[in-house]
């Protein structure tokens, strides 16, 4: 069974950012292959309780910067409350882990994360800008994938469901 979650577009942004706890912003980035998790460690740990994956990388390019290589990082739960009551978890989410306090949002979750559902940036005929997700489960697992140069690099995330 399909269902539709709602989260409210947070304002005075002029991209997709959503409320995913208090205090935490999460970009929705439709160009993107990569969760970034943009506060530094400290921050990471305190929210997440994120553990470090020894011996691996992201290479970290596209904020305007030169490319940058960065920790890699699991989070157990990504949990996404809508607007309704509804929730959408990102399982095992692997993510880079860089300290960019002026990016938009603390969390950048990629259009790969969302590879399994359908959503839409709603800003035409509603009250105030929203993005809609159309899942078929719960819960969705994030994991990586390893370049096939040098398997010490995360290329990028892909999800999946069990079942």
């Amino acid at each position: 069974m399909v269902k539709l979650l709602t989260f409210k577009m947070l304002s005075g942004y002029t991209r997709p950012v959503v409320s995913i706890a208090k205090d935490v912003t999460c970009l929705i980035d439709t160009g993107a292959d990569t969760p970034v998790w943009t506060q530094g460690r400290e921050t990471l740990n305190d929210v997440f309780e994120a553990e470090r994956v020894e011996g691996k990388k992201f290479i970290l390019s596209g904020f305007g910067k030169e490319p940058e290589i960065v920790d890699v990082y699991n989070i157990s739960n990504v949990v996404l409350n809508d607007n309704n009551g509804e929730r959408l978890i990102f399982k095992n989410m692997t993510v880079a882990c860089t300290i960019r306090p002026n990016m938009v949002a603390h969390l950048i979750l990629p259009a790969t994360a969302f590879s399994h559902m359908n959503y839409t940036i709603r800003n035409v005929g509603v009250e105030s800008p929203v993005i809609e997700i159309e899942c078929s489960k719960d819960v969705y697992f994030v994991n990586p994938v390893y370049s096939t140069l040098d398997d010490k690099f995360v290329e990028r995330v892909y999800s999946f469901t069990n079942g």
